[in-house]
């Protein structure tokens, strides 16, 4: 009995594990079928098919925009940031901080690599 509710327990956890990767055209199918489920609940006409979705499109590419201008916003605080530290810094010190920050980025870059690395292994 307890091995058959130890394999339910883990054939459940392997579904929702795969459950929970989605890829792009998954994304553009649910959108997809989400204004299909609009139009026969709300019994909506072709043209008012085209203009939902005109709207949303127009909505995406402003939110890409905002987020393309707060990237450029935290890239120039940063260089700021940066100016900062070099006048308040050293020479010898502000080469030992560029090290040490380069050390810090390698090392995030090479978890966020193992992470993807363990999120694709999960996938298949």
């Amino acid at each position: 009995m307890k091995k058959l509710i130890l394999s339910a327990a883990f054939l459940g956890l392997g579904v929702f594990g795969f459950a929970q990767t989605t890829t792009k055209a998954d994304f553009t199918q649910k959108k997809a079928e989400r204004l299909q489920q609009m139009k026969q609940e709300l019994n909506l006409t072709d043209a008012q098919v085209a203009q939902i979705k005109a709207l949303h499109e127009s909505k995406a590419a402003e939110k890409k925009q905002e987020m393309t201008a707060k990237k450029e916003d935290r890239m120039q605080k940063m260089k700021e940031n940066e100016a900062e530290m070099q006048k308040i810094l050293t020479p010898e010190q502000y080469k030992k901080f560029q090290e040490l920050k380069a050390k810090k980025m390698a090392e995030r870059k090479a978890q966020f690599q193992d992470r993807k690395k363990a999120d694709a292994t999960v996938v298949k």
